[in-house]
């Protein structure tokens, strides 16, 4: 009888899951030198916002258009408009899946579920991992962990500390928190897609379905709108946070399948909308979770951090969604399926809440960071969560640099930060310092139409914009006081990060590109006009410029192209945009 193979694997980093948080905190990692196994148990990449469930990505920019999120995450946006601007989910799980198979420091397993884990004196030595195509069980050895699995599957094997429910209203003084302290979680949805056709389309569903009365769709849906179904993706279908949304998961998948086809069932066919033209184009099977375990770490992020936007000297990711808290009983209850409680402004996420405070190799990211119940309500969202991820991955290549524990990366704050926002992750007390050689460096244009670069921002801010705008085919230099190294020549170009481009009716596309339904008449998604296609870097040698690098197809608001040399001075030409007349830069640096 053939038997199950068994092989052993060594890293630096073992990340599990392989949602937005954990890819981008394998690339973020990778990136920076560490090697990386990325163990995730599905075949596609990207979480709740894969072709599998299909939620869209939110995070600050429903409420504060100017902090929409940057870093790996803004990658992935703009490569999704370049390759796949119609938003075909099976084009973006290409997407998603090409950021971390390019990367030769990650090996990615997927179809790979984590089994089991050792611990010993407060540190995990190795996770047990099947992948299920290949019948192979390996044993991971890494140096760091990090749990980006949503659900926090290292609780199950480990003695990592964690906690479950929602906490009582005095335990953290925290106001929309319950009077007494529960079990309950936010629920599980599986979602539904529909397509617009030419002609009329008749639906009958099949016999499982659910069928719903007026009185269900209340609170949920305005069955008073005979056209808003357009742009709905049914995430009210929830079911399970009264219960255990993990050892039940697969119960509250059968009822919310059957729920799924049901509402669809109650769109085409009870007379209250026009969707005579509309067919069903897509259920999730698979249901899409918002809350389970969260780990303890040594900071607990509180409603009120959220409400008052704490200021964090150790501030490693923001958050701007609302406290959206959604009723535990959700598709079970007539009473409204949840409620948006104010931010007003965006808040700060300190790295104390991405660590282990009692597990000394361990990192987490995603929404099973450390906070309560009413903090999760806002950081849950997947943009939030990517820039958790990014954090995570940073810090372990300094914990891999220094030989230190994730805790002990807290003394390296301020390189973190400034690591963060080399790869343009905005932060919001935290300008990206200019690089010595470029602070000092002599210019060819006039200071004042530098004077907002220096300050570090790299995006517009109300109206407060740091941009240098140059003519097309008008240098920018800078010859530095003597010769210093040069990793890459850094850019950020414009690229409409706020999403000004797009009218009311695509609103949208402002947060990130992808869609919840597909019109006949649904617009794809656009590059910015303002974005710089094509240009031309140059670096001084001697007393010479020598062209170092031509982009004729540029799709991405941060380039940065390696020197890996001593040089004198950097030059940029822009010659050509998506549309705009003028050149539009927020930096042009040198990096290590």
């Amino acid at each position: 009888m053939e038997k199950t193979t068994n092989k052993v694997i060594e890293t630096d980093l073992c990340v599990i899951g392989g949602g937005l948080a954990g890819v981008c905190a394998a690339v973020s990692a990778a990136r920076r030198g560490v090697k990386v196994v990325l163990v995730q148990d599905r075949p596609v990449l990207g979480g709740n916002a894969s072709g599998e469930i299909r939620m869209w990505v939110r995070g600050a920019s429903i409420s504060f258009p100017d902090f929409r999120e940057g870093g790996i995450l803004e990658e992935l946006a703009m490569d999704n408009i370049f390759y796949n601007p119609r938003m075909n989910y099976s084009g973006w799980d290409g997407v998603v899946y090409n950021k971390a198979a390019a990367e030769p420091n990650i090996t990615l397993m997927l179809n790979t579920s984590c089994t089991g884990a050792e611990e010993r004196d407060g540190r995990i030595e190795s996770v047990e991992a099947w992948q299920l195509t290949t019948y192979t069980t390996y044993t991971i050895r890494a140096r760091y962990y990090a749990d980006c699995s949503g659900d926090g599957v290292l609780a199950e094997f480990t003695g990592v500390a964690y906690r479950k429910g929602r906490e009582s209203r005095k335990e953290y003084g925290e106001s929309y928190a319950p009077e007494q302290a529960d079990g309950c979680t936010m629920g599980n949805s599986c979602l539904l897609q529909a397509r617009e056709t030419c002609g009329p389309v008749s639906f009958t569903p099949p016999p499982f379905a659910h069928k719903f009365s007026d009185d269900e769709f209340q609170n949920r849906f305005d069955i008073h709108s005979r056209t808003n179904f357009k742009y709905e993706n049914f995430w009210w279908v929830e079911i399970g946070g009264d219960g255990d949304v993990i050892k039940n998961a697969e119960e509250y998948n059968r009822e919310l399948i059957a729920r799924a086809f049901g509402a669809w069932d109650y769109i085409k066919n009870s007379g209250r909308f026009d969707s005579e033209n509309w067919e069903l184009d897509w259920v999730g099977f698979l249901a899409g979770k918002r809350e389970s375990r969260r780990y303890m770490g040594d900071y607990v992020l509180t409603q009120n951090d959220v409400e008052n936007a704490s200021v964090f000297d150790d501030e490693v990711a923001y958050g701007g969604w609302s406290m959206d808290d959604h009723d535990p009983r959700g598709i079970h209850t007539r009473d409204v399926p949840n409620i948006h409680y104010t931010v007003s402004a965006p808040y700060g996420i300190p790295y104390r809440c991405l660590y282990s405070k009692n597990v000394s190799n361990l990192f987490f990211a995603g929404r099973n960071i450390s906070v309560t119940h009413m903090a999760l309500s806002s950081t849950r969202v997947m943009a939030t969560c990517a820039l958790e991820g990014q954090a995570v991955g940073t810090a372990c290549s300094l914990a891999v640099r220094y030989g230190i524990s994730p805790r002990a990366v807290g003394g390296h704050m301020a390189e973190l930060q400034q690591a963060l926002r080399d790869d343009d992750c905005y932060l919001l007390h935290t300008p990206r310092k200019i690089s010595g050689a470029v602070r000092t460096a002599t210019p060819n244009i006039a200071k004042e139409r530098l004077s907002a670069f220096w300050e570090g921002a790299e995006r517009a801010i109300g109206a407060k914009d740091g941009a240098i705008v140059l003519q097309r085919g008008e240098p920018l230099e800078f010859v530095f006081s003597g010769n210093a190294y040069c990793g890459a020549v850094r850019l950020v170009f414009d690229n409409d990060i706020s999403g000004k481009r797009y009218p009311d009716s695509q609103g949208a596309l402002k947060m990130f590109p992808s869609r919840c339904s597909y019109p006949l008449d649904g617009a794809a998604a656009t590059m910015a006009g303002e974005l710089v296609k094509k240009f031309r870097v140059y670096v001084r040698i001697g007393e010479r410029w020598e062209l170092w690098k031509e982009v004729a197809d540029n799709h991405q608001r941060l380039v940065k192209i390696p020197v890996g040399r001593e040089i004198g001075g950097i030059r940029f030409v822009g010659d050509e945009t998506y549309g705009h007349g003028e050149i539009r830069l927020y930096s042009f640096d040198i990096c290590a």
